[in-house]
């Protein structure tokens, strides 16, 4: 299985979840359903769908994804790898993948490129789902996001350090001179082959940080992440935005959880803020200083990120693999359609 970020593969979940009893008749009685826009395609995809009543037995023995363990591989009994984006927003949905995948599925990162170059490698040496090797097929330079000196001052791949965050930029063959991509990575370490650096993608870099750059994308995202896992229960897609509704003002971060939450998630924006403040030292200045508060959680509802990248596509005219949900919310407009959609509060 091959996906471009790792959540739409939860999405697919979704769908096969809520449409379980549509899919298992149309398999067994070889009816393609009536959806919308798929005219132009049902004669074509007809020729190949045929009943399969077999099949449709053996599904309904199964079950559909629910919480069963490996549930993938009992459905798709070859598949073996598992290729998609686990880094960065992506890895909220890391613990629900692996369990529906099962032990038996190898997860790898996909190649990270953009339709200008290609940048890094998997580096299998490392951890397959989230590591990268940058390659040496075009002249890939950087800028170290936080630094206080000039963004001029460019970096070499040898001039990097371990730990350190870069924006890369790109120069290639077919004439594109030193563009700066846009994303943030962080470096693992140096492979011992080459001494290429290992790397993690992060985040968009316009999108990075927050409000007076109090705390970094991946700080955020690491905070919600373990939040999660100890208080509020799985979830499945997330955003920060802006909370001014006290001041001063908080992190807001607007959650979509799958199953049921916790009994005791009303505690889990005291104990993000601890988190925070242990580990992010310009929240911990913050927070001290009065200038923000502890973070506010507000739970939307079952499918409203699904539902959000649909929007954004029929309203941009994109395709889904253009639409990503920042990890800091700053449009308007989309706040807004995000804050429509609370159901609860932690």
């Amino acid at each position: 299985m091959d996906f471009l970020f790792s959540n739409s593969f939860v999405s697919l979940l979704h769908y096969i979840e809520d449409e379980w009893l549509l899919l298992l008749d149309c398999i067994e009685k070889g009816i393609i359903p009536d959806i919308e826009t798929t005219d132009h395609l049902r004669a074509a995809l007809k020729k190949h769908f045929t009943a399969n009543p077999t099949r449709a037995a053996e599904l309904r023995e199964i079950g559909p994804p629910g919480e069963a363990e490996g549930w993938a591989v009992r459905v798709w009994p070859a598949l073996t790898k598992f290729i998609g984006i686990t880094g960065g927003v992506a890895a909220v949905v890391v613990p629900k993948i692996t369990h529906v995948l099962g032990p038996s599925v190898a997860i790898r990162s996909r190649v990270y490129g953009s339709s200008e170059c290609r940048i890094a490698l998997r580096y299998l040496n490392g951890n397959p789902a989230i590591d990268l090797k940058v390659t040496m097929d075009n002249l890939i330079e950087f800028v170290d996001v936080l630094s206080d000196e000039p963004s001029e001052r460019i970096l070499s791949a040898w001039e990097l350090v371990k730990g350190r965050h870069y924006q890369p930029i790109l120069t290639t063959r077919s004439g594109l001179w030193r563009y700066r991509l846009g994303d943030v990575i962080v470096v693992k370490g140096f492979a011992p082959d080459d001494g290429m650096p290992v790397i993690n993608y992060m985040h968009r870099r316009e999108e990075s940080g927050s409000s007076n750059e109090t705390c970094t994308e991946s700080e955020l995202t690491s905070a919600i992440i373990s939040t999660a896992e100890q208080w509020i229960g799985q979830i499945t897609d997330f955003t920060v935005v802006r909370d001014e509704r006290k001041m001063p003002y908080s992190f807001g971060f607007l959650v979509e959880i799958e199953g049921e939450i916790r009994n005791d998630a009303n505690v889990a924006p005291q104990k993000m803020s601890e988190l925070l403040i242990a580990s992010s030292s310009g929240y911990r200045y913050a927070f001290w200083k009065g200038v923000i508060r502890k973070p506010t959680i507000r739970v939307v509802g079952k499918g409203t990120f699904e539902e959000f990248r649909r929007w954004k596509c029929d309203s941009a005219g994109i395709s889904l693999t253009q639409v990503k949900v920042p990890v800091v919310l700053s449009d308007q407009t989309s706040n807004q359609w995000f804050l429509n959609k609370v159901i609860r509060e932690l």
